[in-house]
This record gives C-alpha cells, structure tokens and sequence, in this order.
C-alpha cells in the first residue's frame, strides 16, 4: 500500500471510531436512552449493537422526523464500517474510501440535526 492509501486508511479507521462514540453518546441520551457497548470495542460488538438501536429508535417518545434522523445515522455509519471493511479486505480503491468518509460524513450530519433538536428539549 502507498503512504497516500495507508494514510487514508488510518484516518477511516480513526474517523469511523470518532463516528461511533457519537452515535453511542447521543443513543445514550435520547428520551428512551439506548446504550451501545463503549470503550475498546470491536466491530463485532459495535455492529450488531448499532442494528439493535435501529430497532428501539422506532419505540422513542420524539418526533418521526427525530427518530428517522437518529435511524439515518445508524445506518449510515454501518455501511460505512461494511464499506470499511471491504477496503481492508479486498484492498484499497478511492471511490470506496471516497464511498466510507461519505456515509461517515452523512452519519454525522443527521447525528448532527437530532442532537440539535434534543438540546432544544432540554431549554
């Protein structure tokens, strides 16, 4: 791999894990909280745990609005850690480490909106 692909790899890695603690910290404050496996965890923990709170978000006393924002980031940030994982896997290509920073970006941009809404709530 050259210093330009191990460069971005390392920073995917490090951006879908950022990503993550956001996702665990806003599902840990939402009206119902949901909590998601922090610390050192792996994909394996993390996946399942962010498809699960997929689920519950549907259960949540907030708006559809909110609740499909908090939706959209979890899914965002799976296909992101699958496309991840494609990269590592099958080796790098910049259309799917463009595709990974993409979904992570979008994951946060809902993440975003929802926890706007919620301090909102709490004024």
């Amino acid at each position: 791999m050259s210093d330009f692909e191990d460069q971005s790899m390392s920073r995917l890695s490090a951006h879908v894990s950022v990503a993550y603690a956001a996702l665990a910290t806003a599902c840990a404050i939402l009206p119902v909280p949901v909590t998601l496996p922090t610390g050192t965890v792996s994909n394996v923990e993390a996946a399942p745990a962010v498809a699960r709170a997929m689920d519950l978000v549907q259960d949540q006393p907030m708006p559809e609005e909110q609740q499909a924002q908090i939706f959209a980031a979890c899914a965002f940030w799976l296909a992101a850690l699958d496309l991840y994982g494609l990269l590592v896997k099958e080796g790098f290509t910049r259309a799917r480490a463009h595709s990974t920073a993409a979904n992570l970006l979008m994951a946060e941009d809902q993440l975003g909106d929802m926890l706007a809404w919620l301090r909102e709530q709490k004024q």
